[in-house]
């Protein structure tokens, strides 16, 4: 009977802990959400760009962009002719006959984590490859625990799930060209694979009137209990923003 009032204690002090645990959980959890219920917005970008200043008669451009992440993101491209149409920018066809050249590609439209992050992105530059992992980022540590936080964790848990926080990541390649008064040499060198045990070196030379401009610029929104359908149009926008702020 001793042993059995002993444990009959202990089970209760367990759940009394437990119940502290998931208390003081739900009430973060509770916090955290309040405190990101307004939508941030915030946009980075690798390495800045200057371009040189042209006459209106000059402000001709051409616009190419592309997707290769797994989410559409139809408008994006047509927000950016808008903001540069305000600027005075006349969109044409031919790239040959326009003064600059923009063209991007998006790289990844998706849920930020600790394993896939704006800094890490936005590490590597223009072309560099799209880890996302962020230094000194890791997997942590479990450890032994008792019943009463493995308590508190399930409850907690219920919590967390009603009210979360999410952040969106869109990360673009830029690359603008800009036709300059003269000419600009390029050697180029290649050496690649062809079938098995064969390779095939490349070298020639080439003149272009274009100097080109490379950057990436990420764009990331935090709201409390916000999904995919609702971030796109958000991160298409501020990037709208950022693209066109570089004319």
């Amino acid at each position: 009977m001793v042993r059995s009032s002993r444990f009959v204690k202990l089970l209760a002090i367990f759940m009394v802990f437990g119940f502290l645990v998931a208390s003081l959980s739900s009430c973060s959890t509770v916090a955290t959400g309040i405190e990101h219920a307004h939508l941030e917005v915030q946009a980075k970008m690798s390495n800045t760009i200057f371009l040189n200043p042209v006459r209106p008669d000059q402000k001709t451009i051409f616009v190419e962009f592309r997707n290769t992440s797994q989410v559409p993101m139809p408008d994006l491209k047509q927000m950016i002719i808008a903001r540069l149409k305000q600027k005075g920018y006349k969109v044409i066809e031919d790239p040959y006959k326009a003064e600059f050249w923009l063209q991007g590609n998006v790289l990844y439209m998706g849920k930020e984590s600790k394993h896939m992050t704006l800094a890490g992105m936005l590490a590597g530059g223009y072309g560099g490859a799209l880890t996302g992992l962020a230094i000194g980022s890791g997997y942590g540590k479990v450890g032994a625990v008792g019943a009463g936080s493995l308590i508190g964790s399930a409850v907690g848990a219920l919590a967390g799930a009603a009210i979360h926080v999410d952040t969106y990541i869109g990360v673009v390649d830029i690359q603008i060209k800009q036709r300059i008064n003269g000419t600009i040499q390029k050697q180029v060198n290649s050496n690649m694979q062809n079938g098995i045990g064969t390779k095939v070196k490349t070298n020639y030379k080439t003149t272009t009137q274009y100097q080109a401009f490379r950057t990436r610029i990420g764009v990331e929104a935090t709201q409390t209990n916000m999904n995919l359908k609702k971030a796109v149009p958000i991160i298409e926008d501020k990037l709208a923003r950022e693209i066109s702020g570089l004319f």
